[in-house]
């Protein structure tokens, strides 16, 4: 979605003429670059665009497993019904910034080139820094800003939880919240991906993907030493043996700079690359990209600049993802 330009009103001061070229060049270019921010995003949501005020993600109960039949039999019938459903709306965000005549008359730009870039990297910054407040936050609701979002998934619970509910009568509650550290060789990392290849779908079938993703703060210097060392030795980490590393080449690992872990704590997730696009698990919407507009300031003949956008994020389906490392849920002896 590339940014878009807008006037606010008619014709700015002739003064500014230049200086507004330059500067849209400069925030064009920037906007369709790739910063770490964008590839940080695109690694771990399906990003998507949307049309509406808000999207909801829904869907149907699985069929349970054929069962056999005697010759010329009914076979069983079974109910389907909608499955859990979730609705979010998307929110608006804003920023701006100014160009003082005095900087344009005295042709003394670098300063104004440099807040045009940073202006919008900030805008990627800020999606990012909101999608991973989403993620990265325990319990049912997150901030950002001086504001509190849902994080619930169509069950009512958080995207992390120790009680998924299944949609079917009958079905077992799941947890995707663990406590427990990654520790200093593979152990934890199988066992936790275990438990994801064996999540079941709303009506209890076992779903059977692959997790192939973990999701580190990136101020966790000692874990992504340890994990980058789990996850590429050739032979088993840790040990003088000549066993194979199942984990080499399975395992991709992206840092996100934007999750700083609190002092003394160390949490990961685990994401199956699969199941995340299998099931739209982690969304986030482009609603409106980002609308630049700038007026000449009538009192003060300064430039002034404005941002505008609207995006939002979500996790239609819990089972592409588990954090371990948390502060509460499921403990494995």
């Amino acid at each position: 979605m590339a940014v878009i330009f807008s006037k606010l009103s008619g014709k700015n001061d002739s003064l500014y003429k230049a200086v507004e070229g330059v500067l849209t060049e400069i925030i064009t270019d920037v906007d369709t670059g790739k910063t770490n921010d964008d590839e940080v995003l695109d690694g771990i949501f399906n990003v998507k665009k949307s049309t509406k005020f808000g999207e909801r993600a829904g869907g149907m109960t699985e069929f349970s497993t054929f069962a056999p039949v005697d010759e010329g039999g009914v076979g069983i019938k079974d109910e389907i019904e909608e499955g859990f459903a979730k609705l979010v709306v998307h929110t608006s965000f804003s920023k701006s910034f100014t160009i003082t005549r005095d900087m344009a008359n005295d042709d003394s730009l670098d300063d104004a080139k440099v807040a045009a870039s940073n202006f919008v990297k900030a805008y990627k910054q800020s999606k990012l820094e909101f999608a991973t407040n989403f993620l990265a936050t325990e319990g049912s609701t997150f901030t950002y800003g001086n504001k509190t979002f849902d994080k619930t998934t169509g069950d009512g619970l958080g995207l992390f939880s120790a009680a998924h509910l299944g949609k079917k009568a009958g079905t077992a509650t799941q947890s995707n919240v663990f406590t427990n550290a990654f520790g200093t060789d593979s152990n934890m990392l199988n066992r936790l991906s275990n438990i994801g290849r064996n999540f079941k779908n709303e009506s209890g079938n076992v779903l059977g993907y692959t997790f192939d993703t973990i999701v580190i703060p990136g101020n966790a210097w000692q874990l992504e030493d340890t994990i980058k060392k789990i996850i590429g030795s050739t032979q088993v980490v840790g040990s003088n043996n000549n066993d194979i590393n199942t984990q080499k080449n399975k395992w991709r690992l992206i840092v996100d700079h934007r999750w700083i872990a609190a002092a003394g704590t160390s949490p990961y997730i685990l994401m199956s690359s699969e199941a995340n696009k299998a099931l739209q698990g982690l969304r986030f919407y482009n609603r409106e990209a980002l609308d630049v507009a700038n007026e000449v300031d009538l009192h003060t003949r300064n430039l002034e600049w404005n941002g505008y956008c609207r995006f939002s994020v979500m996790a239609a389906n819990w089972r592409a993802c588990i954090l371990a490392g948390a502060q509460a849920g499921t403990t494995l002896s």
